[in-house]
């Protein structure tokens, strides 16, 4: 996948392209990066699949107002398959209410649902230096152009008795891992018989020792 990003926002553009050549490796659908001068988006991919509005902190409210921002993701959603706009600056929806509190809560609420509900394009809240990996994330997503479908249970699985007793087990100091599961086995799964274990009896069992078992000890009292 071949990258553009738009020569206006040559900072930028320079902070993208040397965070992907230290990162490389780590971003194996991004084969190039390219500065081109771009009429719509300020990033893309050659092929016009992906497109990128990235917004500053400090152009982000006014595009809202001024209604540059509606007409610019329309025409995300007009040239490319999967549009995306960016925000830099803040962590999140809440975080840009808060730090901008001249500006009526509803309005950022407003332009963030239209974004996806009117132009179905979604918001990412990183750094210039991290377009490349969502870049690279969505490519890895659309794997030949077609999404794959997740796969999951809708049904929540119960817990089970083996469950209950291992988030207590668990829970108990410097006990994790192979320590908890041998734990586990050399007492069934059974609560009663943890409880009432002795030191001796906690030392027998590998990776625990005299420290641990008073510790244990301690707090199953």
């Amino acid at each position: 996948m071949k990258v553009l990003v738009d020569s206006r926002e040559r900072e930028k553009s320079n902070i993208m392209i040397k965070y992907w050549e230290r990162n490389a490796i780590k971003l194996p659908h991004i084969t190039s990066m390219e500065v081109k001068e771009l009429d719509v988006s300020d990033t893309c991919t050659d092929d016009m699949f992906i497109g990128i509005e990235r917004k500053s902190q400090h152009d982000f409210i006014p595009s809202i107002c001024s209604g540059k921002l509606r007409q610019q993701l329309y025409e995300l959603r007009q040239n490319f398959d999967v549009p995306v706009l960016v925000v830099e600056g803040y962590d999140g929806l809440m975080d840009c209410i808060t730090k901008t509190p001249q500006v009526h809560p509803n309005v950022i609420i407003g332009a963030s649902t239209s974004a996806f509900a009117h132009n179905r394009v979604p918001i990412f809240y990183v750094g210039a230096f991290y377009v490349p990996f969502v870049l690279n994330l969505i490519d890895k997503m659309y794997d030949g152009k077609e999404m794959t479908p997740s796969t999951y249970n809708p049904v929540r699985a119960m817990p089970t008795q083996d469950d209950y007793v291992r988030y207590l087990v668990y829970g108990l100091p410097g006990v994790k891992g192979e320590i908890g599961e041998r734990l586990l086995k050399h007492f069934d799964y059974s609560i009663s018989k943890i409880l009432a274990a002795s030191v001796e009896e906690l030392i027998t069992i590998p990776g625990i020792g005299k420290k641990k078992a008073d510790e244990i000890k301690g707090v199953l009292k």
